[in-house]
């Protein structure tokens, strides 16, 4: 069990609610599962019952759990949780940095990023293109160094999502930022993956530039194949070290 924050803290809430989510998340509390009475989390996370109302409350509003009278407080079905939620979105990423998690964001990503860049090369302007020129350059500054390479990665994309200029986009890109993180700690785990995916960002740019709705969209396909192959990649080698690992630790208990 994670440790339990100290009680009334003003992070106490949060705390509490992250670590709820994360049993929640892992599988700890299955959906349906009724949750221990307030005084019963107060205790066991050693915070007040204002700390675990708050925490709830935060969780209600993600969707996750869900209140009746004289019922008490359950999970809810995974299809009512809301996954856009930046927050929950990054606990999940604590909680489960599965392959089939990646794969999931990476189809969000899909869905989201090529249009997007079609809609940007149409209606973005120059000023909106100069941002996303300025990220390419920090991205390109950073050479093999991954993580000054990260953050301007975040805002090529996430210039795309504002330049198109439609509300529900850019307040999505709090969303897709969060999957970027996620993908970006898998690819460039990659020997030299950031530096390699430099072309296909400079690609994607110069068609934006050019106003060319079509090419920037294949281009942003094109990137998005090569972060799949980047992270397919790196969930390989993890999963060969963890074996590597659990056969190390098999020889020395039998020895």
């Amino acid at each position: 069990m994670a440790k339990s924050p100290s009680k009334d803290s003003p992070q106490s809430s949060a705390q509490v609610a992250r670590e709820v989510a994360r049993m929640i998340l892992t599988g700890v509390w299955r959906e349906g599962t009724t949750l221990p009475r307030e005084i019963e989390l107060a205790s066991r996370f050693n915070v007040s019952r204002a700390s675990i109302r708050e925490a709830l409350s935060l969780l209600k509003a993600k969707g996750l759990i869900a209140s009746k009278q004289k019922a008490g407080t359950h999970v809810r079905a995974r299809f009512d949780w809301n996954m856009l939620d930046e927050e929950l979105l990054n606990w999940t990423l604590s909680a489960l940095p599965t392959q089939e998690f990646a794969k999931q964001i990476l189809e969000v990503r899909r869905i989201v990023e090529p249009e997007a860049c079609a809609i940007c090369a149409v209606r973005g302007t120059d000023e909106d293109f100069a941002r996303i020129e300025r990220a390419y350059r920090g991205m390109d500054a950073a050479g093999m160094d991954r993580v000054a390479y990260a953050e301007p990665d975040l805002q090529f994309h996430r210039g795309i999502l504002i330049a198109t200029g439609n509300d529900f986009l850019i307040a999505f890109g709090a969303t897709v930022a969060a999957a970027l993180r996620m993908s970006f700690d898998l690819s460039s785990t990659n020997p030299g993956a950031p530096r390699k995916s430099l072309p296909y960002h400079r690609a994607v740019l110069d068609e934006i530039w050019a106003r060319n709705a079509d090419g920037a969209r294949q281009a942003m396909h094109k990137l998005m194949d090569l972060t799949e192959q980047n992270i397919v990649t790196a969930m390989s080698r993890q999963k060969k070290k963890d074996a590597e690992v659990d056969e190390n630790v098999r020889t020395r208990r039998t020895r």
